[in-house]
């Protein structure tokens, strides 16, 4: 989805700029409708200079923090807005006040919270609003936020364990290059003004060597220009209406290896949700709305769009979510295991953390082997330079 700015009014006549994400200009129109405003003009798509601050900010702004300093506030069962004026005088980020007063300022308005959170585009994940929204529908919101603090808790987790494991083999692909650069790019060529001070013969290795020395001299600018379209194309990658972004998540989901590690982590993410939210009493049709929203992936995404239309015609969950080619039968069994005992938001919980733990397990195998893989490679890539260099001494010093 993309960022759209519209000045609107409200009921009472209040005029003010509203954020809000939707598929199109038209969606976002008809979504600032369905909250009883009336759009008077659209400012620009991206949200402009406040949107650009706003991203600016994002990754400053931590809603792992946010939650789990207010959750045990609400469990306190103090009022949600002075639990706000409690998280918002503790915080040491500026932005972060700001914004904890402007969500204060929302609800003296008459604002729900899962409303201003929404107004607030990329800040929260996508799922955020959709679940705190269930809470306050449902009367549960310090146990629906305690689930999702838990959940935001789990992904931050695995996030950081797939960061630190990358960093060593990260650097030491960094460190290789760089040395194999200056040993062909400054030692090689000096080594080569020897040769032919000496006026030597030059052999097959010292050939193969000068080669790969000139090679990297000439052509040393095509390390960053990958670099630039590798990042244009995480950009791409990253617009979830572009033409490219579904033809990569088609590729992905498709892939021998990648495939599980995308499909485990939506899978997870998926069944946490669903888990999370009929626990918290909204009603099932609901729950696939919502919860199908946090699938990232677009090909899974429109593997499962049918879903709440299956289940509008009578279908049981495990055979509307069969229709779905991607979803596993240990998924589709233990749904339907749960539907016959009453428990299908326990069984979902379960579901959920088998995915989670199963691609901890898969992403930490994988981390342990690339970093060998990665020592091994450079090595032979370094190891072949050296050899080279030294059958080329052989060759001048037999030569002499």
């Amino acid at each position: 989805m993309g960022l759209y700015r519209f000045k609107v009014s409200d009921a009472a006549g209040a005029v003010r700029d509203l954020l809000i994400e939707g598929d199109s200009q038209t969606d976002a129109t008809r979504r600032v409708q369905r909250r009883g405003l009336l759009p008077l003009a659209f400012l620009g798509e991206g949200g402009g200079a406040s949107a650009g601050r706003e991203g600016g900010w994002r990754n400053r702004f931590d809603v792992v923090d946010f939650t789990d300093r207010l959750v045990p506030l609400l469990e306190a069962n103090i009022p949600l807005e002075r639990a706000l004026a409690i998280v918002g005088e503790g915080g040491d980020d500026s932005f972060a006040t700001q914004l904890v007063g402007d969500l204060r300022r929302g609800l003296h308005e008459g604002r729900r919270l899962s409303e201003l959170i929404r107004d607030r585009g990329r800040l929260f994940p996508r799922l955020y609003a959709s679940i705190v929204q269930a809470g306050e529908e449902a009367g549960a919101l310090p146990q629906v936020m305690g689930q999702l603090r838990s959940f935001l808790v789990e992904s931050r987790d695995l996030r950081a364990f797939i960061v630190s494991a990358s960093i060593y083999p990260l650097f030491i692909i960094f460190a290789g290059t760089i040395m194999l650069g200056v040993v062909l790019g400054v030692i090689v060529p000096r080594f080569a003004g020897v040769l032919a001070a000496t006026g030597a013969a030059t052999a097959l290795p010292t050939r193969i060597l000068l080669g790969l020395s000139s090679l990297a001299k000439g052509f040393w600018w095509v390390i960053p220009v990958l670099l630039v379209a590798g990042v244009a194309l995480l950009v791409q990658v990253r617009r979830e209406s572009s033409a490219t972004r579904a033809a990569f998540d088609r590729w992905v989901l498709s892939a021998p290896l990648t495939g599980r590690l995308v499909l485990y982590s939506n899978l997870a993410r998926l069944a946490r949700t669903m888990s999370i939210l009929m626990r918290s009493g909204v009603h099932l049709l609901d729950t696939v709305s919502i919860a199908t929203r946090v699938v990232q992936n677009q090909t899974l995404a429109h593997s499962l769009a049918g879903l709440a239309g299956e289940l509008r015609q009578g279908q049981r969950l495990s055979d509307a979510m069969a229709q779905s080619r991607h979803i596993p039968t240990m998924m589709l069994r233990m749904v339907a295991v749960g539907e016959e005992t009453g428990a299908v938001d326990t069984m979902l919980e379960r579901v959920a953390e088998r995915y989670e733990a199963e691609l901890k397990r898969l992403v930490k195998r994988l981390l342990s082997a690339f970093e060998p893989l990665v020592i091994i490679g450079l090595g032979l890539i370094v190891g072949g330079v050296v050899t080279l260099m030294f059958l080329a001494i052989m060759n001048m010093q037999s030569a002499v």
